[in-house]
């Protein structure tokens, strides 16, 4: 029978980091969480912590191992340019990326700094804090303008944002009311893809980008610095995409627009932003909507997709609605939820 994804075993991945690293023995591995990656930490005899990360296969945004390479070049590039990022281990054979066997075949691993700290979102941070972390993303990506690989990675234009998980959603709408959202959605999309084409011909709008810089993939320690981390969706996108996860519109409560005011203020005061960009968190939020439903559907294989329902064609609609929508583009009426 064939094997779509394993979870391979803790002991097992203790044998392969004694073999594979420079780590005190004995080690322990235990696992941390599984998701678009397996992810493990690794407490050495000493106290000491690491992640292992085993990636998974197939995934849409990574085409061979050079995409992989790409990332972990990038992280190496970041830490030495003195971001506050996770970095690769060098295995013992001195490359980064190592491979094993799995009952699905053959998966690449990798072992990273642990990030000290709290998730951002469990801590409560000063409107100072806040500006000091839109400004470590501003000083990122003047960081990686410097960076130089011999690998590539994908892009997140249109096709990622848009079109991908559109059409992944077409199988799932069974009924007529999700067909009808999905119709309109596709509407909405094709004013997205303009919107997308017009802000990436800004000058310096596009770029390499972290992806998915949510609040849970950066934390700070009790010294008030920040360590971002999980890097796996990074490519090459609309700079300001990376603020996106943060942008609160005008109906936020109070808290989470201040926060977003003082996240934009710090990086504009290292990277100032064109207009059309800031005025295009709006859109750049709505094709986020977009993606995180394709993301998720495109591992499906693994983790299901018993949450496809009506509700979700319905509440995908309304988010993307809150672009801003031009009123020639406006509901049908029978999309409404």
């Amino acid at each position: 029978m064939r094997v779509t994804h394993s979870l391979l075993h803790a002991g097992d991945l203790a044998q392969l980091v004694k073999r594979e690293y420079a780590i005190a023995a004995p080690v322990k591995v235990s696992l941390l969480n599984r998701g678009f990656n397996d992810s493990y930490l690794v407490t050495d005899v000493e106290g000491g912590r690491r992640v292992l990360r085993v990636y998974n296969r197939e995934k849409y945004w990574i085409r061979s191992e050079s995409d992989l390479r790409f990332e972990l070049d990038l992280l190496d590039h970041l830490a030495a340019s003195g971001l506050g990022v996770i970095r690769p281990y060098p295995r013992a054979a001195g490359d980064r990326l190592g491979r094993l066997m799995a009952p699905e075949g053959e998966r690449c691993f990798a072992l990273f700094t642990h990030a000290p700290g709290a998730p951002l979102h469990e801590g409560t941070l000063t409107a100072e804090q806040w500006r000091e972390f839109g400004s470590g993303i501003a000083r990122m990506h003047l960081a990686m303008d410097a960076f130089v690989t011999s690998h590539d990675r994908y892009h997140l234009d249109e096709r990622i944002l848009v079109e991908r998980p559109l059409a992944s959603l077409a199988p799932y709408a069974g009924s007529g009311r999700a067909a009808a959202h999905l119709a309109e959605l596709g509407k909405l999309g094709d004013w997205l893809t303009g919107e997308i084409q017009r802000l990436r011909a800004i000058d310096g709008a596009y770029g390499i980008i972290h992806a998915d810089l949510h609040l849970g993939n950066a934390n700070i320690d009790g010294d008030g610095r920040f360590v971002t981390f999980d890097f796996d969706h990074c490519g090459f996108g609309l700079r300001a995409y990376d603020l996106v996860a943060l942008y609160r519109g005008p109906d936020a409560p109070e808290a989470d627009r201040e926060r977003w005011a003082a996240v934009l203020a710090g990086y504009q005061q290292v990277r100032p932003l064109s207009q059309s960009e800031v005025a295009g968190f709006p859109v750049l939020a709505a094709c986020r909507e977009m993606w995180d439903v394709g993301d998720w559907l495109g591992a499906a294989d693994r983790t299901g997709d018993a949450w496809v329902t009506d509700a979700v064609f319905a509440k995908l609609l309304a988010d993307v609605r809150k672009a801003g929508v031009p009123s020639d583009l406006g509901s049908s009426g029978s999309s409404k939820a």
